[in-house]
């Protein structure tokens, strides 16, 4: 009784110690004037109708943040997919050298992969372009869609792939009929995973961007020269609310467990 007492006062506690911050962040964004305060002095939502709305910088950088999470999430499951599928279908050398450069970009230090690929866009003329950021966010996150399609992969029955085959379906129908559905979430969750974070990333973009153009976290960094404003809590509830949404919907919809790395129960 004692164990579970404590148990149940560690997690409120825990739970009051995440909720604290973005009950003041949140309030903080209700401010009517320039300046943070908290509790927030004449509350109003101007300050969100100007981050969504009304006020150009704002709106511009969530637009860049969004084409860039979007796109870049998308081309990483692309690529992803016929890594994930050479290797587990062909376990080849060549396949598993592919995988292993494909996850290096998320074990370097952001700011090591960043200067790099500053000097590969600056070298090639790009430096400063949209599409620059795209392409580095999906080198960037490449890893996670690689990892989530190769868990759903591992995941499918391979009786289930003997059957299309001793009923005659092809290679294409047996990966349109069988393999494909049955990892739909696991490629969902990746694309997820990744707009997350690409969404939420900052060093990478600073370098690739080059000040040519500004997504929600540059502009946040470019604000603190203002000093702390409403409009900034308001940039991180929106990071907040989308990454609660999304993984609400990964913990729903997705195989959950088994992509935190738990075995499936055995029967």
């Amino acid at each position: 009784m004692m164990a579970r007492t404590l148990k149940t006062l560690f997690m409120a506690l825990s739970a009051l110690m995440l909720a604290l911050p973005i009950m003041v962040v949140s309030g903080a964004a209700l401010n009517s004037g320039r300046t943070m305060f908290f509790p927030p002095r004449e509350p109003t939502l101007a300050r969100f109708k100007e981050f969504f709305i009304t006020e150009t910088v704002w709106v511009t950088a969530l637009t860049n943040s969004m084409i860039v999470a979007f796109a870049s999430a998308a081309l990483a499951v692309l690529i992803a997919w016929p890594l994930a599928y050479a290797l587990w279908s062909r376990g080849t050398k060549a396949s598993q050298v592919l995988a292993g450069l494909g996850s290096m970009p998320f074990a370097l230090p952001p700011i090591v992969f960043g200067v790099g690929l500053g000097f590969l866009w600056a070298f090639l003329g790009v430096l400063g372009s949209l599409w620059a950021g795209v392409v580095s966010h999906a080198a960037l996150f490449l890893a996670l869609p690689l990892v989530t399609i190769s868990i759903g992969l591992q995941s499918i029955d391979r009786a289930h792939l003997d059957a299309a085959a001793t009923m005659g379906a092809t290679p294409a129908v047996t990966f349109r009929t069988v393999i494909l559905p049955q990892t739909i979430p696991y490629t969902l969750s990746g694309f997820f995973f990744a707009l997350v974070l690409s969404f939420n990333e900052f060093i990478v973009m600073f370098f690739v961007s080059a000040s040519s153009y500004s997504t929600v976290t540059l502009q946040i960094f470019n604000s603190l020269r203002n000093g702390y404003t409403p409009t900034m809590a308001v940039a991180a509830i929106t990071f907040i609310v989308v990454s609660l949404a999304v993984f609400g919907a990964i913990a729903r919809f997705g195989d959950l467990p088994r992509l935190m790395g738990a075995e499936p129960a055995k029967k």
